[in-house]
């Protein structure tokens, strides 16, 4: 357009002329943005990709590059799409930069707080340090001597440092949303990636809002523009401005705090606060913002400090999450990122060639890719974590979106960065996060394949090897039982790893950020305490019962996860858990529990399905628990010493013997736990007994292996002998057996009973005098033929009881969960041996028959 046609152009304007033009094509340019975003996003999805990559497209797709040659908004008064999205957000952008820092919850830090410190420290130093020695020759790549513009030794500063912390930079909400669709987030290598990477971000945010405090800006020519203060150049002067500035933010941050600590006083008990007290709350923000840029600060960046530091706890944190995150993250944020994209004009690359552009893209990329992953691999390394871990770490944080974005503003907005520097570092920023999804995801699946094809039992575990439990729990009530029979199974010294996975079920209706979810309680529920509400609550009540158990000094070191998502997926949560702590044993609760009577009762559909999923997918050995009250293994260890004293006082008093005696009734005294297990014979009966032997070598702990074995055959009845001793399941149980007799009975450190029965109703009848013998019983879950003829003989028509009513436990462990089962207060542990163990057996079976060559075996 000439001039003439300009001045024609902005004359109507001012008169208004276009006025209604402008608002369609602005209303307009966002549900392109909006609707591109949501068609980009569920294209990209697929493989593995943040949601932010799909809004940077949408404005790119809308900006200069595509749609602007197409429609000239210079017409309707405006520059370009990208300034004209811009402006009309620029309040929303407030909102934004407010919701961000209110995801970050600092509390998040303190699960992993020194590893996940150095992992960030790690990372951000080898970048740094990259940055730096390559930050010169970037500047001289973008801008080559002899174009028009001279060389100031500040701007060459200046872009270096924010060159250092665009690649120094992780972007936490984009992390967060990766991890959770990696499904890591139940795993220690999630929960340390997400706390490095709050971490990072908000080293770099809190480093950005100091460089916005008095910043130097460059003219187009190079040249340093006159300070906004007079004579700011100097260092106290800069000093004063800076703690001017602090003073204010700080001001401003109180109040808001202040305000929010007050409605949640006034608002005590309640669920929400109104729509309007939400609405003031959130016009607060924004004005106390817009005060805070009037005297010469960011907006954005004092609308992150506020949202930083507001409470997480009461009704209105609750309302803000709960209301803003849909609106947030559906529509404030592609148009925010979708403005970043609009600005940019790929073909207008200025003096460059593709290739230059090119060039300067792969350099940028690769270095920060290099530096992330280097760092974060050596210190991860360092800290013991294996090798693919640590690049998953690595490759994670290097994820960007957010504080580099903002850096890379920032650099325009100050003519450090030109056009062609902002479309290399966005480029730059948009590849790394995008290989940052795959390449986690294709590390992660490797290693969950090589675990699933080991088998993880524990009749192949020695009792002098790490075992390595995963306990799940649906709340705080069945903490302690879980953490008991994982405390047990230490022994006397045998290296033990305890994980917790707390399974919350997530509510279908409302969706939330990973680390502020809260339960929809019904409203039938009137509680007074604001800490009462929701998810957060239930993990706090989780995290308390942990605590309690571990007040003791014995106790066995638990590391606590946290999986939220609904029945129906909540057995991947837990194969991921598995997988991720390489555990040889998930123990999951019973779908019933006890009742105030002792009767069992279940008070939660859907959670027998979950459990038979989990029996048929976990990769390793399954238990489900039974709780009927069990004794807590801190009882026994308070008044050990208290025995152990009374023994040293009496022993100095008495003779040899009679010490010997009381030293006898004292072990005896100090067994708090007499454990049963019950062998029918099969895989599932020889992993309960081979767990029993290692509960044995505990001090606190006394196992009987009652064997049910069939009738001895008559003279006449020769044929069934040879069909039952002939079975192959008999023969590996009578192997088994005579390992267990061998380095556990004869010792004497189990004791071992035999018993014949010939049908079902026999072996109920041995079952019930065994009531009242002991507080735990041990029970392989048996089913499927997998037992063999005699197990198949001794359960059948076992009391008439309805095999599917409970398949989780099998027809033994049925019988003594039953209510019918009078007298029975002892709780129940089945066991189901990993599958896999079993198809190895067979494999080994058949390669040295020679049925099956060696290069069969591995490709099979």
């Amino acid at each position: 357009m000439d001039s003439g046609d300009n001045a024609k152009c902005s004359a109507d304007v001012g008169e208004g002329a276009y006025y209604m033009a402008g608002v369609v094509a602005i209303n307009a340019i966002m549900a392109t943005v909006l609707l591109l975003s949501g068609l980009f996003h569920s294209l990209l999805r697929r493989l593995g990709q943040p949601s932010i990559i799909s809004h940077i497209l949408a404005g790119v797709v809308v900006g200069p590059t595509f749609l602007g040659r197409v429609i000239d908004l210079r017409a309707m008064g405006m520059e370009d799409a990208g300034s004209a999205l811009g402006d009309t957000i620029y309040y929303l952008r407030i909102i934004f930069m407010f919701f961000i820092g209110l995801e970050m919850d600092l509390r998040y830090l303190r699960h992993n707080l020194r590893r996940s410190l150095l992992l960030a420290c790690g990372g951000s130093a080898i970048s740094l340090l990259l940055a730096a020695v390559a930050g010169p020759f970037f500047y001289g790549l973008l801008h080559p001597v002899g174009q028009g513009e001279s060389f100031h030794p500040a701007k060459l500063y200046a872009s270096t440092a924010l060159f250092m912390l665009v690649l120094a930079s992780t972007a936490s909400p984009v992390l967060i949303r990766i991890v959770t669709e990696l499904k890591l987030t139940a795993s220690e290598t999630g929960q340390l990636a997400i706390g490095a990477a709050f971490a990072t971000d908000i080293a770099c945010l809190t480093t950005i809002s100091m460089m916005v405090v008095n910043p130097t800006t460059f003219a187009k020519d190079g040249t340093p523009n006159p300070p906004r203060v007079p004579g700011a150049s100097a260092p106290g002067v800069q000093l004063l401005v800076f703690l001017w500035m602090a003073l204010v933010v700080w001001v401003a941050v109180a109040v808001a705090v202040r305000a929010a600590r007050l409605l949640n006083r006034v608002k005590r008990g309640r669920r929400y606060i109104s729509k309007y007290e939400l609405c003031a709350m959130l016009l607060l923000i924004v004005g106390l913002s817009l005060l805070v840029q009037y005297l010469r600060y960011s907006a954005s960046m004092a609308a992150f400090l506020i949202g930083l530091a507001m409470p997480r706890d009461g009704p209105m944190a609750r309302t803000l999450i709960d209301r803003l995150t849909y609106p947030v993250h559906q529509i404030v944020m592609p148009l925010c990122f979708g403005a970043i994209g609009a600005r940019l004009d790929f073909a207008d690359a200025g003096r460059f060639t593709a290739t230059q552009l090119t060039a300067a893209i792969v350099f940028t990329t690769v270095l920060s890719a290099a530096g992330k992953v280097a760092g974060t691999v050596l210190v991860g390394r360092w800290l013991g974590i294996t090798a693919r871990e640590a690049l998953v770490l690595g490759f994670l944080l290097n994820v960007k979106g957010y504080s580099d974005i903002l850096a890379i503003n920032f650099g325009d907005k100050s003519g450090v960065w030109g056009d062609t520097a902002q479309v290399v570092l966005l480029v730059s920023s948009i590849l790394n996060t995008f290989m940052a999804g795959p390449a986690s995801a294709a590390i992660v699946r490797q290693q969950r394949r090589a675990f699933q094809y080991r088998s993880h039992c524990l009749q192949d575990l020695r009792v002098d090897h790490e075992l390595r439990v995963l306990v799940c729990v649906h709340g705080a009530g069945g903490v302690n039982a879980m953490l008991t029979v994982a405390e047990l199974s230490k022994g006397s010294g045998a290296p033990v790893a305890v994980y917790l996975l707390h399974l919350v079920e997530l509510m279908p209706a409302r969706k939330y950020a990973i680390t502020h979810l809260y339960k929809d309680v019904g409203a039938r529920l009137k509680l007074n305490d604001d800490d009462q509400w929701g998810y957060a609550w239930e993990m706090d009540q989780v995290a308390a019962a942990v605590h309690g158990f571990a007040t003791y000094e014995a106790a066995v070191p638990v590391r606590q996860m946290t999986a939220i998502s609904n029945l129906a997926s909540m057995d991947g949560d837990v194969r991921n858990g598995v997988e991720d702590a390489r555990a040889s044993l998930v123990i999951v609760p019973y779908h019933k529990e006890q009742r105030y009577d002792g009767r069992m009762v279940s008070r939660r559909d859907g959670r027998l399905q979950l459990n038979q999923r989990i029996l048929q997918r976990a990769p390793c050995t399954v238990g489900v628990l039974v709780e009927r009250h069990l004794p807590s293994i801190s009882v026994a260890s308070s008044t050990a010493p208290a025995e152990a004293d009374r023994h040293d006082e009496e022993q100095k008093s008495t003779a040899s013997g009679t010490a010997l005696a009381e030293d006898q009734a004292d072990q005896e005294a100090a067994v708090v736990h007499h454990v049963v297990a019950v062998f029918l014979g099969g895989p599932d009966d020889r992993e309960a007994v081979a767990y029993a032997t290692r509960l044995a070598t505990h001090p606190s702990v006394s196992v009987s292996v009652s064997r049910f074995r069939v009738n001895k055959p008559d003279d006449n009845d020769m044929q069934t002998a040879v069909d039952v001793i002939g079975d192959e399941q008999e023969q590996e149980d009578e192997e088994f057996m005579e390992e267990v007799y061998a380095g556990f009975v004869a010792p004497g450190r189990v004791s071992y009973t035999e018993t014949y029965v010939s049908n079902g109703v026999e072996t109920l009848n041995a079952l019930s005098g065994m009531v009242g013998m002991c507080s735990l019983f041990v029970v392989g879950r048996g089913g499927g033929g997998s037992g063999g003829a005699a197990w198949t003989t001794m359960t059948s028509g076992m009391g008439g009881l309805d095999d599917e009513e409970c398949p989780e436990l099998g027809p033994v462990g049925e019988l003594l969960a039953s209510d019918d089962f009078l007298g029975c207060s002892s709780s129940v542990l089945v066991l189901q041996q990993h599958k896999l163990h079993q198809k190895m057996r067979t494999w080994k079976k058949h390669s040295h028959d020679g049925c099956m060559p060696d290069h069969d075996i591995l490709n099979y």
